[in-house]
């Protein structure tokens, strides 16, 4: 089983569900050295990527060193150039652009710095050896497609919002097109389409939508910023509006816990297990195990009409924080 002791027990379901049990003690591989990129430590969403991959460098042997791009490209360039410096056997990344992360992931291989990216791709997929994370398009037309449901129990024609990741962002497109895909052939109105990341922006973005047409009957948001900003916004309006997004958090759940909150169903990536996959894949594969190209993690839908995995959620949450 699972090497650290601490693990609470929905930590270690998920690492038996996720079949990342019963491997050869780590102290008779050979020690890899890892640079791991994530965004920030400001959310749950990358302090939970950042214990998987802690998790399973500690199961496998592997030394870990975490840097941080702030969700800035010339940040992003100048870590990747600090693993390469340092000579890491892999370097872990997150692409903030599929364009502009290249250069500096090319770098990284050129040095023979085996590369795994994860949450997005590079354009170029002859950078990286392994690409670990949900389907972007999947991941939206999960929860769109239980936006729709109640879109249709509305009757008439409804009304949306949107409130879609920045254009740079990669996860954009892939995004907003599987939302869409989950409303195909639906008729109904979009009053706005906005652009935002964070909690601010999102609250903003519906305040626009909102100020369009104030009985708007949803509001898709594509991260758990907007949807938590969003859902600020809908309780200071008192509107009837509904919500829908992506990524979990703390507090969202607690919102699909409430029967007040505007917040209707989220979509996760279960970041613990791309987190811990990630480095997985990438000390197997570093130590000549055969291991996936791609490396599928399945999507996770809570919604308020079924508050149990929502409650295993918030469990889970906190037996990391231990």
């Amino acid at each position: 089983m699972f090497a650290a002791r601490w693990l609470k027990a929905p930590v270690m379901a998920l690492v038996a569900a996720a079949g990342l049990a019963g491997v050869a003690p780590a102290e008779a591989q050979d020690k890899i050295t890892i640079g791991a990129i994530i965004y920030a430590r400001d959310s749950q969403f990358w302090q939970q990527i950042e214990r998987g991959m802690k998790d399973a460098a500690g199961k496998y042997g592997a030394t870990i060193t975490f840097g941080l791009n702030q969700r800035k490209l010339p940040t992003e360039s100048q870590v990747v150039e600090d693993f390469v410096t340092r000579n890491v056997d892999v370097l872990v990344m997150p692409p903030l652009d599929k364009q502009g992360s290249i250069a500096s992931a090319r770098r990284a291989k050129d040095r023979n710095i085996m590369v795994v990216e994860y949450d997005t791709k590079l354009e170029d997929a002859s950078i990286a050896s392994h690409s670990i994370g949900v389907d972007s398009r999947e991941l939206a037309a999960a929860v769109g497609k239980e936006m729709r449901k109640y879109l249709e129990s509305k009757g008439g024609q409804p009304s949306i919002g949107m409130i879609t990741l920045p254009p740079i962002n990669a996860n954009m497109q892939p995004r907003r097109q599987g939302f869409l895909s989950a409303l195909e052939g639906l008729k109904y109105e979009t009053v706005a389409e906005v652009s935002g990341a964070t909690p601010e922006e999102g609250a903003n973005g519906l305040e626009n939508i909102l100020r369009r047409k104030p009985d708007t009957t949803a509001v898709w948001a594509s991260n758990a910023g907007t949807v938590a900003g969003a859902a600020a916004a809908a309780r200071r309006a008192n509107t009837q509006t509904k919500l829908y997004g992506i990524d979990m958090s703390q507090d969202l759940a607690q919102m699909l816990l409430d029967p007040a909150s505007a917040v209707e169903a989220i979509a996760d990536q279960q970041p613990y297990r791309v987190g811990y996959l990630a480095v997985e894949t990438a000390v197997k594969a570093k130590r000549g195990e055969t291991q996936p190209r791609y490396v599928s993690v399945p999507v996770k839908l809570y919604t308020k009409s079924d508050p149990q995995p929502v409650k295993d959620y918030l469990e889970l949450v906190r037996s990391l924080s231990n």
